[in-house]
C-alpha cells in the first residue's frame, strides 16, 4: 500500500510540475529591445551570397532592416559583448540599408558605448555582420486536454488511495 501511495503522489506531483517545466533555447548574447528579447550572434559571410538573412524576422535575421536607429539601439544594447568584427575596434556591422551595390551599416566602439560608426561595405564583401533571431519567450504549448486529463487521473488515484486506507480502518 505504501507503494502505491508513493506512485499516486508521484502522478500529481508530475502531472503539476510539467507544465511548469519548459527548456530554454541556449543563446549566445540575449538583448532586450522593444520589450522582446533577442539572441544576437555574429555571422562572417557577404550580403550576395546571403541577401535571404539580411530581412526583418521571421523571414530574416535582421530585426532593425530598414531602421538606422534601431540598429543604433541594438549596437549599444549589445557594445562589446560580440567582440571584434571585421575593423579592429569596432564590433560587428549591424547592417540596415542596400545602397546600390553597397551596405549600409553602423558599428559600435568597443572602448565607448557612446560611439557608433556609419559603414559601407560592399554588397560581395565577407565581414562580420550581427544577427538577432527574436527569443520565444512564451512556453512551449500543452494540448489543452493534457493537463485536464492529467489531474483527473491523479484524482481518480487519490480516491482509489483513499478508499482503501478508510476500508482498512474499519
Amino acid at each position: 500500500m505504501n507503494r502505491r501511495l508513493s506512485a499516486a503522489l508521484l502522478t500529481v506531483s508530475a502531472t503539476v510540475a510539467m507544465p511548469l517545466l519548459s527548456v530554454a533555447p541556449a543563446s549566445a548574447l540575449t538583448v532586450t529591445v522593444g520589450s522582446i528579447d533577442y539572441d544576437v550572434t555574429v555571422f562572417n559571410g557577404s550580403y550576395n551570397s546571403n541577401s535571404a538573412l539580411f530581412q526583418i524576422p521571421p523571414a530574416g535575421q535582421v530585426p532593425w532592416w530598414g531602421n538606422d536607429m534601431l540598429a543604433i539601439d541594438f549596437a549599444q544594447q549589445v557594445y562589446d559583448q560580440l567582440g571584434s568584427g571585421s575593423t579592429p575596434g569596432n564590433s560587428p556591422v549591424f547592417a540596415y540599408e542596400v545602397s546600390g551595390t553597397d551596405i549600409l551599416g553602423i558599428s559600435q566602439d568597443l572602448g565607448d558605448i557612446l560611439i557608433q560608426y556609419p559603414e559601407t561595405i560592399a554588397d560581395n564583401a565577407a565581414v562580420k555582420y550581427a544577427i538577432a533571431t527574436p527569443l520565444n519567450s512564451a512556453p512551449a504549448s500543452v494540448p489543452a486536454p493534457l493537463p485536464v486529463f492529467g489531474a483527473a487521473a491523479a484524482l481518480g488515484w487519490s480516491r482509489r488511495i483513499r478508499k482503501r486506507i478508510t476500508g482498512s480502518k474499519v
